[in-house]
């Protein structure tokens, strides 16, 4: 802001006349003169602080929390996250639902693993599985496809608010680096400990593109790194001491100061579309930093960039590993063990701490390894919960809130894990869905790619934008609003309009052709491959007279649109 601030008042356009300056100077003087006499200081914030010293989470066990032995009814658990969520739930006499079927697995599963709706082809090998294996098999497969780097790429460009245009790197030069390192299942403590130190020219370390996307500035980047690897929100206490929260400036100062001795060099100009463009190295200066750690922890290594990957990724720290997992559990489930996922402090507790702590140490002894815990989650029955309406749960969750001594003590219906959250698609989710079962996928569809392919942050009135994709500016606090114009875009839209029309390459021109459909079957697929389940004897009857009654393709393209138009399709369910 103040390099900005100097350029703007040196440019020609912007340049006061010499005779108005001095009056502007004085008036400004005796505003900010009168405003400065009646508060002479930021509020103090004693009535909202945490009274007391000041309290960090509590270190990490050393072992796993011993998961409960519990049965509840006909409800077993199939691993031990169940087992801590069945136990919560028995205490509190809250009725699970039941598991959801084969169909809606695949889909759901599939969307939070890879970001799109499988296809007929997939679906068909995965029904001829065995039953009892069929779901693990599934996502093994999932977990191994090329798609999982697109779909997790996306998922950490947003929190680390990744662009694609960053001054002094080249383009996408993040995006790449965390498709690479996803591609090659890196260990995700080597992946922060890469990006928080990262040095060197930005042709040679991609990574450097999270800190010169910041512009190397060191307050910012205290924000940054803490709360994307911390789950701590610094930015309240860079003015003034955090006014809910133990945080105090002298926190913030102490983290940024890792960054106080970090500096660009002009590496050399690259030449892009006729024009130059400078490509800068990052240089760490340790004799210059003079970093304290939020814990009040230290490092051999000094107090710079070096130092504090260290201290983040290290085991004794209390929030690294317990941040992660809840990323992870938030994306999966819908809502973090610990809510906001942004807000990690002793003030506001995990919902079922001892299983936080559990998939925490899980994590730690798989080497960091993020393809192990969302295999730990999806293979759980707590994921693979319906999230049909059940009247036994809603009715368990009034009786219990009827029985507590006050309101402090109710539960909000889907807290404690009880069912599956019903969850809107992801802009990317519905972008990358559409391509697929449309036959467009990878290469897109006139201006819409794949989001993976999308230099981020997508333009402002695109079909992405439109639904909700980030801005890259802060960290999405992951709720996803429906509005009239995301209606209006599918329904009128030039991409789905576009997208349904038939071609040489569309799943319907191919399956009526290579492998001769009937039309009753034809119809089949389209809702499997739409919908990722088969159609009722109403929805049937009501298909056959939209396709019957139009000429060459254009019902079965009517039919496709009709079906991404519908609520099923929008949602997770």
């Amino acid at each position: 802001m103040r390099a900005r601030f100097q350029t703007d008042m040196n440019c020609t356009q912007c340049r006061i006349p010499r005779h108005l300056r001095l009056g502007r100077l004085l008036v400004l003087i005796a505003i900010f003169g009168s405003a400065a006499s009646a508060s002479a200081q930021f509020p103090s914030f004693k009535s909202t602080r945490p009274a007391g010293a000041k309290e960090i989470l509590p270190p990490l066990p050393r072992e796993k929390p011993a998961p409960p032995d519990v049965r509840y009814g006909k409800f077993k658990p199939f691993n031990e996250i169940d087992q801590f969520i069945l136990a919560r739930l028995k205490v509190e006499k809250i009725r699970p639902k039941s598991v959801c079927d084969d169909w809606t697995f695949a889909r759901r599963v599939s969307l939070d693993l890879v970001g799109i709706t499988p296809t007929l082809e997939e679906l068909e090998r995965y029904m001829a599985w065995d039953k009892k294996e069929r779901r693990e098999k599934w996502v093994d497969l999932l977990l191994k496809q090329r798609h999982f780097a697109d779909r997790w790429t996306i998922v950490f460009g947003d929190l680390l608010r990744e662009r694609g245009r960053i001054n002094g790197a080249p383009q996408n030069a993040l995006r790449d680096y965390l498709h690479t390192a996803l591609e090659d299942n890196k260990p995700y403590d080597e992946l922060v400990r890469s990006l928080i130190s990262a040095d060197g020219a930005s042709e040679q370390n991609l990574a450097t593109g999270f800190l010169l996307r910041d512009r190397l500035d060191a307050d910012v980047l205290a924000v940054s790194v803490s709360d994307a690897f911390l789950g701590v929100q610094l930015k309240c206490a860079q003015c003034h001491d955090h006014p809910f929260d133990y945080w105090t400036q002298d926190d913030f100062k102490g983290m940024a100061g890792f960054y106080r001795g970090t500096r660009r060099d002009l590496a050399r100009m690259q030449k892009t579309n006729g024009r130059e463009r400078p490509l800068f190295g990052v240089r760490h200066v340790e004799r210059r930093a003079a970093g304290q750690f939020l814990t009040g922890a230290s490092s051999e290594l000094g107090k710079g960039p070096s130092a504090l990957a260290e201290l983040i990724t290290s085991r004794d720290n209390p929030y690294f590993a317990r941040v992660s997992v809840n990323r992870l559990w938030e994306q999966m489930m819908g809502v973090g063990l610990v809510n906001p996922s942004s807000n990690f402090s002793p003030l506001n507790p995990a919902s079922h701490p001892e299983l936080l702590d559990w998939l925490a140490i899980d994590f730690v002894e798989s080497g960091y390894d993020i393809k192990h815990v969302l295999r730990q989650i999806a293979l759980s029955r707590t994921y693979q919960q319906s999230s049909s309406d059940s009247l036994r749960s809603w009715l368990s969750v009034v009786r219990h809130n009827r029985e507590t001594p006050s309101e402090e003590d109710d539960i909000v219906p889907g807290s404690l894990y009880e069912g599956m959250k019903l969850r809107r698609m992801s802009a990317e989710q519905i972008n990358d869905s559409v391509l697929v079962a449309t036959g467009h996928y990878p290469n897109g569809y006139r201006g819409n790619p794949p989001s993976a392919r999308t230099t981020y942050p997508p333009r402002p009135r695109s079909f992405l934008r439109i639904f909700g994709a980030s801005d890259r500016e802060t960290i999405p606090d992951g709720r996803l609003d429906g509005s009239i114009q995301q209606a209006l875009s599918l329904m009128n839209g030039t991409f789905l309009n576009g997208a349904v029309r038939s071609h040489p390459n569309h799943p319907i021109r191919r399956w009526r052709g290579d492998r001769n459909l009937s039309a009753s079957s034809t119809l089949d697929a389209v809702f499997i491959q739409v919908l990722t389940r088969k159609p009722t004897k109403r929805e049937r009857k009501w298909a056959i007279e939209v396709v019957g009654n139009s000429r060459g393709d254009a019902g079965w393209e009517d039919l496709q649109w009709a079906l991404f138009n519908t609520r099923e399709f929008q949602f997770i369910r």
